[in-house]
């Protein structure tokens, strides 16, 4: 696992990227600040929130088996799939979260599919 935030990517804009694999130990495992278009964000992890993205605009993305766990600091481990931030088209399938919002927590979600998320 990465340090800080945005363990893919911090503060970008990225089209038809996939983010896979990526961690952060305080949020936004796959990215977080950052803009994307036509994205898959699968398998990754923030000791935080926002497993696969913390703030971002996401736009005609899939979040995928994404999970924001408790790092025992404050209120931590919401939204396995994202937090805070504006999703747009996008699906969210199987992220969980050790708090609150499996699939996400906080933000906007416009025309977006949910299926299989958890949280603790």
């Amino acid at each position: 696992m990465g340090g800080g935030n945005g363990g893919g990517a911090d503060g970008c804009t990225l089209n038809n990227c996939m983010l896979t694999r990526n961690g952060s130990w305080w949020d936004g495992g796959g990215t977080c600040y950052s803009t994307l278009n036509n994205c898959a964000l699968t398998d990754n992890v923030a000791g935080g929130d926002g497993g696969g993205a913390y703030y971002s605009t996401l736009n005609n993305c899939t979040l995928t088996d994404n999970g924001a766990s408790f790092n025992g600091v404050g209120d931590s481990g919401n939204g396995g799939g994202a937090y805070g931030g504006t999703l747009n088209n996008c699906t969210l399938t199987n992220n969980s979260a050790g708090w609150r919002g499996g699939g996400a927590c906080g933000g906007t979600l416009n025309d977006c599919t949910l299926t299989g998320n958890s949280a603790g």
